[in-house]
């Protein structure tokens, strides 16, 4: 079994002393407010299993979802709690497997995102509705959604979405983008989001780390180097900066970001977490957002920070759909962004079946049914009965479709102090 803390440097509203019985029952002593905050129990967890992962229920809560851990691995967890009132009306009611007795209980006061606009950056079409559909489809009038790549990169022909359709992968990648383009200025439209709100900037995919390396160079699409963002941002509903040009340039994007952020000026903007989320394109989505708000001179009341790729960590959030989730793992107490809050917004059953039909828009998460895919999910259906509902053939539908959408968040001066720091950039 492998011994494995999740730690985070979280900065908790309170924190309480908690005792969990063999049975579940939560001995709280000095619990604080619970309504408008996101609680956390930080408890000692140990699978019993070495392939099946640990679930742990909450009986006598109409909110609480079960919720899923690793298989085989012990140590530090979290378990949200997130919409109980009530802690001495419920039971943890775990299988496959145990908890330690000594624990705490975090709270961290909800961020009143009512104080102004939200600006949501989404480095790909479908990360924005990934990590945030319920949370904009809740605040779809003041939510604004900018997509910074086309996501138009074709590894081959094959893989096109409609095969056959194209004879070259130079143009099928183009179509791809626009097919992409077309889908991050859309999809949002059945949260409520108005189509005046939506930007595909339409940089090229894998290329966002270049851009913001190397500002002034013209980093041109593999496959098609006359190819341009232009074509990506018709359906802009404004002008921006990066239309007078049309370049796959790094100053083009920061400016694109800097007219935004002083267009909107959104009290808060979510971005992909710089050192959860590894992926090349989400890390430069956050530098530019650095960058174009110290441009700016804008900085926002907060920044809300989402993982939707993980290092070594698959299957992420665990469980089946419509089960609960908490903070991605995480191995570290120190941060360059300083101190973490942590927000969990809650999705009801009909937003998760929402979320669902919103993710079916987007192309790219139409996989292919392979045999061994349709194997696995037989069995798990029908012999190790799972309790899988398995939506879409993409693993995301599975991933993503829970009972909440886990952020952390930290001040917007602490994020661009900690990405210029970082970058060995000076603030103006």
């Amino acid at each position: 079994m492998t011994m494995l803390d999740h730690s985070y440097p979280l900065a908790p509203s309170w924190v309480s002393p908690v005792t969990l019985s063999p049975d579940g029952k939560l001995d709280a002593s000095a619990v604080g407010e619970l309504v408008n905050h996101t609680l956390l129990l930080e408890f000692g967890y140990e699978a019993t299993h070495k392939r099946r992962q640990g679930r742990i229920g909450i009986a006598g809560a109409e909110s609480g979802q079960p919720q899923f851990f690793e298989a085989n691995q012990r140590g530090r967890r979290f378990l949200n709690l997130t919409g109980l009132t009530r802690l001495d009306e419920i039971a943890l009611q775990g299988r496959d497997c145990r908890w330690q007795a000594e624990a705490r209980l975090l709270a961290f006061a909800n961020p009143v995102l009512e104080d102004g606009p939200v600006l949501i950056l989404s480095p790909h079409p479908d990360d924005a509705e990934l990590a945030a559909f319920g949370l904009y489809s809740d605040h779809a009038e003041r939510s604004w959604i900018v997509t910074l790549s086309a996501g138009e990169k074709l590894g081959r022909l094959d893989r096109q979405y409609i095969p056959g359709l194209d004879g070259d992968l130079a143009s099928a990648s183009a179509r791809k983008g626009m097919i992409r383009a077309w889908n991050s200025v859309t999809t949002p439209l059945l949260a409520g989001v108005s189509a005046a709100r939506l930007f595909c900037l339409g940089y090229f995919n894998d290329s966002l780390a270049k851009l913001v390396a190397d500002p002034d160079s013209l980093v041109a699409h593999a496959q098609l180097p006359e190819l341009t963002p232009a074509p990506f941002r018709r359906w802009n509903p404004q002008p921006l900066p990066g239309d007078e040009q049309a370049a796959n340039r790094g100053r083009l994007l920061v400016a694109d970001l800097a007219a935004l952020l002083m267009r909107v000026r959104p009290s808060s903007v979510l971005v992909t977490h710089p050192e959860v989320d590894p992926h090349g394109d989400h890390v430069a989505t956050a530098q530019a957002l650095a960058l174009a708000i110290q441009q700016s001179g804008h900085s926002p009341s907060r920044v809300l920070l989402y993982a939707n790729h993980l290092r070594k960590v698959h299957d992420f959030p665990y469980g089946p759909e419509h089960a609960g989730t908490t903070l991605p793992p995480w191995q570290s107490e120190h941060s360059r962004l300083g101190p973490w809050h942590c927000y969990s917004h809650p999705l009801t059953l009909a937003r998760q079946k929402e979320k669902v039909v919103a993710m079916e828009t987007m192309h790219d998460l139409h996989a292919k049914e392979r045999l061994e895919k349709r194997f696995k999910r037989w069995w798990g259906r029908t012999v190790r009965r799972d309790g899988y509902h398995h939506y879409g053939l993409h693993s995301y539908f599975q991933t993503h479709i829970k009972a909440h959408e886990v952020f952390s968040w930290v001040s917007g001066d602490d994020f661009v102090s900690g990405m210029l720091q970082d970058a060995g950039t000076e603030q103006a």
